[in-house]
């Protein structure tokens, strides 16, 4: 039962927003959450993210319960990249904060990539729910409480979860069945 994610774990710069300075890195997006693996010891927590051999945060993370693996090795190619996708349970991943902050509805091509292999995405709020259908695949949450909800509601009803998932990257991101609407806009 692994969840994991792909990414760029250290990310420089930050953007203002209301005299605050929040960090674009998902270091920082995932502060809240680094207690999850603790909070569900069912699932397992990965993250293919680039931090190098001698980081100490990746003791850090490892002590928390969190997994690490190499992205430049399961994303390497295409199949890889599918492959590392295909074996996970779901996606649990956090947003930078400015994306949540100003509830820009952003979401990842990743996650896209998620639903098309029909696994469930856990992510932050950021205002994209609103253009989605009800039951869609995602599960956006506010902090590590609603996390760990949405972790064992994936856990509990997989092929339910699993379904709609790839019902949501059908019907929302199917490039063939949804491009003419989008250039037609």
């Amino acid at each position: 039962m692994k969840f994991t994610t792909i990414g760029q774990w250290y990310w420089g710069g930050s953007v203002e927003v209301d005299g605050k300075f929040l960090d674009l890195s998902k270091k920082f997006a995932f502060e809240q959450y680094v207690d999850l693996p603790m909070r569900v010891p069912d699932a397992r927590f990965e993250l293919a993210m680039n931090l190098p051999r001698s980081d100490p945060e990746r003791k850090r993370l490892a002590r928390q319960g969190w997994q690490l693996v190499d992205p430049h090795h399961v994303a390497r190619t295409p199949a890889k990249y599918r492959r590392y996708i295909a074996g996970a349970l779901a996606e649990f991943t956090a947003i930078k904060g400015v994306d949540v902050m100003w509830r820009t509805g952003w979401l990842s091509d990743r996650a896209a990539a998620f639903l098309a292999s029909g696994r469930p995405v856990i992510t932050e709020a950021t205002g994209a729910g609103k253009y989605l259908p009800r039951e869609s695949g995602f599960h956006f949450v506010a902090g590590l409480d609603e996390a760990a909800a949405a972790v064992e509601r994936v856990i509990a009803d997989w092929p339910r979860r699993s379904r709609l998932a790839r019902k949501c990257a059908v019907e929302v991101f199917d490039a063939p069945k949804n491009l003419r609407r989008i250039l037609d806009f």
